[in-house]
């Protein structure tokens, strides 16, 4: 049948349901040479026969991911593709993550960019590059990092502050009663403001809306890019102007903007009036000063990162991996109350013996680094970890070729491996504890210590340069919540490990019981 017959063919078809044909027809060409289209040599998994598309892949992975790349693992002896939400990935095995690890040619900053999508508005803050990226990692790694003793103080004055007067107060959290409290949802408060504390410094680490902002931020990401994703590439474009998801995120960032940009203003005029004075410049005391100083230094320009955008990335990197973490070691040890009050006497001895928070007093926490690492073991945020895009074609060792632009990844359930680990579902909160105390492995046995067994951070060059001041955030917070207060569930309700396969996702609706106790240590008033 020739294409006139068909067109004028309206009594047998209609010209609607042939318009809707070829409309059909031109949305699956455009969706299936889009980064939907799975990579040419590389056995799928996860995808059944006679699936056109990627969607029911896509849910099944994220339903039942370690499934999937244990059967992958198992089928094939190397590298495979799953359909992950973002699209098709490309697996490769455990064995082979120190050897990508710091492989120039293999990105993160690309693969995340492609996966949140950063093009569109209001997702900007994922779409830092070249100089930005640098920038950013900079402000990091040579400002936050090295500055974590000196902010040890703010950190712990504003857990004091926050748990006091607002998430557990003496006036309806008694020693007395056990009360139920929903703690998935204090979590994410407690990270953001002592994050806030760090990156914006007072008096905006206090300003509600910015908090909320900088809680829901990334969530809404998520749901953002989830929705754009159900969409072809290149209607994306269009739609992402009505789509709800995208107005959010837009209206977020334009609240952020009425918030931050004015004080940014405000230390620019400082600075201008001071050098014009003959003074010295008010000194850099927060992320958002230390961004701008970077700015200057590696881009000869303060405004080379958007002030705005950086403080959105720092909370999307930070805040909501944070509050998980912190929420998965309270809920293991609060299932566990030999190692809680075994953690507590430490952090009491510890502090006694130091006169207070010093600058080793964290460091020599060590039970309670081990338990935090172990707790990260069980709960991995992501099924997959280390994603990298091949800025190049790129052949690996056992001569796999890895197409230019294609998406790659580590699988994390080695983590829970019999090989690796002894006991490895169970909770052994001093397993890294006798870890650092083998010969030639103290190191190795650290909560920020990365390897190619344990890949919570990543690993390599490009592993989560804000992980040493997740760590102090999370010791601190966790120093508190256990010195001042018991915490159980109650019976024969514990906590459901996670609501998807494919990512740590506790139950927001999950409740545990707290009560007060008598401290031997008040670290209220230290």
């Amino acid at each position: 049948m020739t294409l006139e017959v068909v067109l004028n063919s309206n009594k047998t078809l209609g010209a609607p349901t042939i318009l809707a044909a070829v409309i059909i027809t031109f949305t699956f060409l455009w969706y299936w040479a889009s980064d939907e289209r799975p990579y040419a040599g590389f056995p799928i998994v996860g995808k059944e026969k006679g699936e056109w598309m990627n969607k029911k892949a896509k849910e099944r992975f994220q339903m039942h991911a370690t499934q999937i790349l244990k059967q992958g693992m198992s089928l094939h002896k190397g590298p495979f593709q799953v359909i992950a939400p973002h699209g098709p990935t490309i697996i490769l095995p455990p064995s082979m993550t120190d050897e990508i690890r710091n492989d120039s040619r293999l990105v993160f900053a690309d693969a995340s960019r492609k996966l949140f999508l950063g093009q569109y508005p209001g997702l900007e803050p994922l779409n830092f590059k070249g100089v930005q990226s640098d920038i950013f990692i900079a402000t990091i790694r040579q400002n936050i990092t090295q500055t974590l003793n000196s902010l040890t103080d703010s950190i712990t004055a504003e857990t004091s502050s926050l748990l006091r007067t607002t998430l557990l107060p003496s006036s309806r959290i008694t020693k007395d009663t056990w009360t139920p409290v929903n703690f998935a949802h204090m979590a994410p408060v407690i990270a953001a403001r002592l994050s806030a504390r760090v990156f914006l410094g007072e008096p905006l680490c206090h300003d509600e809306t910015w908090l909320n902002i900088s809680i829901t931020y990334t969530l809404n990401v998520i749901a953002a890019v989830h929705r754009l994703r159900t969409w072809p590439p290149f209607l994306r474009a269009l739609l992402h102007h009505f789509l709800p998801e995208c107005r959010t995120l837009r209206a977020q960032v334009a609240e952020a903007r009425r918030i931050i940009e004015p004080q940014v203003a405000a230390r620019r005029r400082a600075r201008r009036d001071a050098v014009a004075a003959g003074k010295e410049s008010p000194a850099a005391r927060d992320a958002l000063a230390w961004m701008e100083a970077q700015g200057a230094k590696l881009a000869k320009s303060e405004r080379a990162v958007d002030p705005v955008e950086g403080q959105l990335l720092l909370s999307f990197v930070a805040i909501h991996t944070t509050s998980l973490t912190l929420q998965a070691a309270l809920y293991d040890l609060a299932e566990h109350p030999e190692m809680a009050e075994m953690v507590r006497k430490e952090i009491v001895e510890v502090l006694r013996e130091e006169g207070g928070w010093k600058k080793t007093s964290l460091y020599k926490m060590k039970l309670l680094d081990s338990c935090l690492k172990e707790s990260q073991r069980l709960h991995t945020l992501n099924a997959v970890l280390m994603n990298r895009q091949a800025a190049e074609a790129v052949t690996l060792s056992d001569g796999t070729l890895l197409p230019k632009g294609c998406i790659i990844g580590i699988p994390t359930y080695p983590m829970r491996d019999a090989e690796n680990y002894e006991n490895p579902d169970k909770f052994d909160g001093s397993r890294f504890l006798r870890m650092r105390q083998e010969p030639g492995m103290e190191t190795r046995g650290q909560f920020v210590t990365t390897s190619a067994d344990h890949i919570g951070f990543g690993h390599g060059q490009r592993a989560c340069p804000g992980r040493f001041f997740a760590s102090n955030e999370l010791k601190i917070a966790l120093a508190y919540l256990l010195v001042n207060y018991e915490w159980k569930f109650e019976a024969g309700k514990l906590p459901r490990t996670s609501l998807m396969d494919s990512e740590y996702v506790p139950d927001p609706q999950q409740m545990i019981l707290v009560k007060a106790r008598e401290p031997e240590l008040d670290l209220f008033k230290m």
